[in-house]
């Protein structure tokens, strides 16, 4: 899996579904990324197991990498602590979290 955006994600996925929770790294507000489906690879049914497990992790990955994406658009980016926090926890106009000004 690749480097999760926020510090603490957590993986809801399932044998049929994709779905992750991003958190925010100051309060802890949560995030869930639309599930998605595992499509067994475009295939109608893989009997193989050892196949079918290597093609859900495959989509799985995918399916992370692309909620890390998505997750850009829930949190902001701290320009001082290097934090990815929600709206509630940043101060627009400085482009700062509020841990960072309230250290100031």
């Amino acid at each position: 899996m690749s480097v999760s955006l926020t510090s603490r994600t957590t993986d809801h996925s399932s044998v049929e579904l994709f779905s992750f929770s991003f958190f925010c790294d100051n309060c802890g507000k949560e995030w869930k990324s639309q599930p998605i489906p595992f499509e067994l690879g475009g295939f109608t049914v893989i009997e193989n197991e050892e196949a079918r497990q290597l093609v859900w992790a495959q989509e799985h990955r995918t399916a992370f990498d692309r909620a890390n994406l998505e997750a850009h658009f829930h949190f902001n980016h701290c320009s001082e602590s290097g934090k990815w926090v929600c709206d509630e926890c940043i101060d627009s106009r400085t482009g700062s979290c509020t841990v960072s000004i309230n250290n100031q």
